[in-house]
């Protein structure tokens, strides 16, 4: 790999404020991971979630017949489920 491409051209890396250097940030970034179950958390005990999934319950038969073909449909083609997804998605992997 060349240099240029190493360091995105003459472009300084990007730092992180000195308070923020030493967090674990992407997946692992352990402050949104907080934030995330505090929200859920304040969400589940303000709301009443039994209503809340009656009002996006299907209103008719033809509705809940669309919903679900819809559903089948997105998981008729995951990734994963033809052997050539896996080789593509995992290089090196013996044929089946």
């Amino acid at each position: 790999m060349s240099q240029k491409i190493q360091n995105q051209g003459d472009r300084p890396a990007p730092t992180a404020p000195p308070a923020e250097q030493g967090k674990v940030q992407g997946e692992g970034d352990y402050d949104a991971s907080r934030r995330y179950r505090k929200e859920v958390k304040n969400f589940l005990d303000k709301s009443d979630v039994e209503q809340l999934a009656e009002r996006a319950a299907p209103k008719s038969a033809k509705e809940a017949r669309e919903l679900a073909l819809a559903e089948e449909s997105g998981e008729s083609r995951s990734k994963g489920d033809n052997p050539g997804d896996v080789r593509a998605m995992y290089p090196g992997q013996p044929k089946e």
